[in-house]
């Protein structure tokens, strides 16, 4: 099983995952990739484009007090020629910087949503590809991702962050190429900037304290208005009385949430005010150093009018700096998390098998002393299980709730790895088939089915997406899974787009849903295992047993050409006679396995929940 941090050492652990090897290079290289590679990658032409405005454009904007000096001096030596030039430099400087600042800015935003797009799409990747399912039931794991999602505009904008920062520093050097010509002594301003960056630095780090402080709080408020908001809660919620509770409980969170939240921000307050105060008083050290000088006859007015300007408008310049380093800093910890979550999605794929899955089952599959426990918990699910499911059969799992049935079909699925035992396709260990293979290779329902908002075709379409908007492949398939009648039923026929208010989409009953989503089970041609894992629990048993004995036929036909095997999971006993294997789960251990006959001869707790069930249709 793949090892995740805990939560309290999540950053450390964050940390050390991001420098493989211990190479902090790497690590640079691969952020430099997000704040500025990236964009390139998108759009090449149109970063470069963006890239050339900004700077440039910042430039423009910094120099245009030289203008002042030219157009004063000129007009005290009472000279046209110095004056024309001075107006000419503010008005051509200032004009070329709002043009050219005004357009790269646009442009930046539009880049910054391209990005997006492909920041969304690395996201899903890097989420959904990992091969099984332990990383999304972890709360540290989840933690992260909300996190990450939550700044992922924040991230998709590094670029155009990291370029607002090239036009600070282009903007900070225009300034004191200019000071420097004045007095070296105004080169020492930018020490004044010291304090307020460093200052920034601080706030930041007690805004991600913050929030990290807070995700779980802020993830449970979501999660109350969510369940305050959902239709299919809402009869519950009003039937017991609970949606006060849940309104009490969210204000609590959300009043809770704004206490902490003003409490940061005059803390941010506080530590912005001290840096800003010092870079102040730097700022009237220059201004007082210069008018000294030109009292002296050392300055001319057309050179004070200029230094002014600019130590005026550092504070701007510097301002600016220091919110985009900020910001960029800000963005750092949320690359840090997508570099952690790359890492985490390359682990789990070098940790998987690579084998093609096999034509056919010519033996069987076979778990060997398998036993699971769920992440974060402490009770095992499985213990120490052996079962043999031979080729070409049909395999009834039975059980009581929390007996380990959904769990081991999960492993069978290759969803899970055990936490110890081995789990043999043909005498092939299943962790070294690649996932994606074996997956392909296998078909399933489950109770708690997906509903996919897609047109009735593709629903059941997805069970085989390169034909997915087949509809005599459809047809097929909804009539093997007993379902044929659906079609009839939607106003336009398999073409109908299914799904609920907010999609648009034909809205479907309970059992019309099932019928997809038994259909889409059916929908793969040649699998290896099919899993049918409560997926009629909606059905009375006499319904549930006729689908079942359509299934068994279904699966003698696929056994007999890729000797597939049928496993069907149900607490109605009743219903899986028909199965030539029936396996009784306890406590996440075979307690009993063999035929309906064998078991009911055996008079074991297999023949005692028959009797009790069969006795309850009297």
């Amino acid at each position: 099983m793949t090892e995740f941090p805990s939560r309290p050492r999540r950053k450390l652990a964050r940390k050390l995952s991001v420098v493989p090897g211990g190479q902090p290079g790497r690590r640079y290289a691969r952020l430099a990739a997000i704040f500025f590679f990236d964009g390139f990658r998108a759009a090449p032409g149109w970063m470069t484009l963006v890239t050339v405005m900004l700077v440039l454009g910042s430039v423009a904007g910094t120099c245009y007090p030289l203008g002042y000096k030219l157009l004063v001096d000129g007009a005290l030596r009472g000279s046209l020629a110095g004056m024309t030039a001075g107006v000419a430099v503010v008005a051509g400087l200032l004009a070329l910087a709002w043009v050219l600042m005004a357009i790269g800015g646009t442009e930046a935003m539009a880049l910054s949503d391209r990005i997006a797009t492909y920041r969304t799409a690395q996201l899903i990747e890097l989420i959904s590809g990992v091969p099984g399912l332990e990383h999304l039931e972890r709360p540290d794991y989840l933690a992260e991702v909300e996190q990450l999602n939550a700044a992922r505009r924040q991230l998709a904008g590094a670029p155009r962050q990291i370029l607002t920062n090239v036009s600070a520093v282009a903007r900070i050097i225009a300034l004191l190429v200019l000071l420097g010509s004045v007095s070296p002594w105004l080169l020492l301003l930018p020490v004044a900037a010291i304090p307020p960056l460093a200052c920034d630095r601080a706030a930041k780090r007690i805004t991600k304290r913050s929030e990290n402080a807070m995700a779980d709080d802020r993830r449970l408020a979501g999660m109350l208005f969510e369940l305050a908001a959902d239709a299919s809660s809402a009869g519950e919620l009003r039937s017991y009385g609970l949606s006060p509770h849940i309104a009490a409980r969210h204000a609590s969170l959300g009043a809770s949430l704004a206490r902490r939240a003003r409490a940061e921000a005059l803390r941010v307050l506080a530590v912005q005010s001290v840096g800003w105060l010092a870079y102040a008083a730097g700022l009237m050290a220059a201004i007082g150093f210069t008018v000294v000088r030109a009292s002296a006859g050392a300055l001319s007015l057309g050179t004070v009018l200029m230094t002014v300007s600019l130590i005026r408008r550092s504070r701007t310049q510097l301002s600016s700096a220091a919110a985009g380093s900020g910001a960029l800093v800000a963005t750092l910890a949320t690359a840090d998390r997508l570099l952690w979550l790359e890492d985490h999605h390359a682990a789990a794929l070098a940790a998987a098998g690579t084998l093609p899955a096999p034509g056919q089952i010519a033996h069987g599959i076979a778990l060997r002393d398998v036993s699971f426990t769920y992440p974060g918990t402490d009770r095992p699910v499985l213990r120490g299980l052996s079962l043999e499911l031979p080729a070409g059969s049909t395999v009834a799992v039975v059980g009581e709730n929390g007996s380990g049935t959904t769990t081991l079909v999960k492993l069978l699925l290759g969803m899970y790895a055990p936490a110890a035992g081995t789990i043999l396709v043909d005498d092939l260990p299943l962790a070294s088939l690649s996932p994606s293979s074996w997956r392909s290779r296998c078909s399933a329902a489950f109770q708690d089915f997906s509903r996919f908002c897609l047109p009735a075709v593709s629903s059941v379409g997805v069970g085989a997406v390169e034909t997915h908007a087949s509809e005599p492949l459809a047809l097929a398939a909804l009539d093997r899974a007993g379902a044929a009648d659906l079609a009839e039923q939607l106003p336009s026929g398999l073409a109908t787009y299914v799904g609920g208010p907010y999609t648009g989409g034909q809205n479907l009953s309970g059992g019309q849903w099932q019928k997809l989503a038994l259909g889409r089970a059916m929908r793969r041609e040649g699998p290896l295992l099919v899993v049918l894992d409560e997926p009629t629990a909606s059905l009375d048993a006499h319904a549930e047993h006729e689908l079942f004995t359509r299934y068994a036929s279904a699966a003698r036909t696929l056994a007999a050409e890729s000797g597939t095997i049928t496993l069907l999971v149900s607490h109605r006993f009743s219903t899986v006679r028909m199965a030539d294997l029936i396996v009784f789960l306890a406590e996440g251990a075979v307690v009993e396995a063999g035929s309906h006959e064998a078991l009911m001869a055996a008079g074991g707790k297999y023949a005692e929940l028959f009797t009790l069930q069969a006795e309850g249709y009297r």
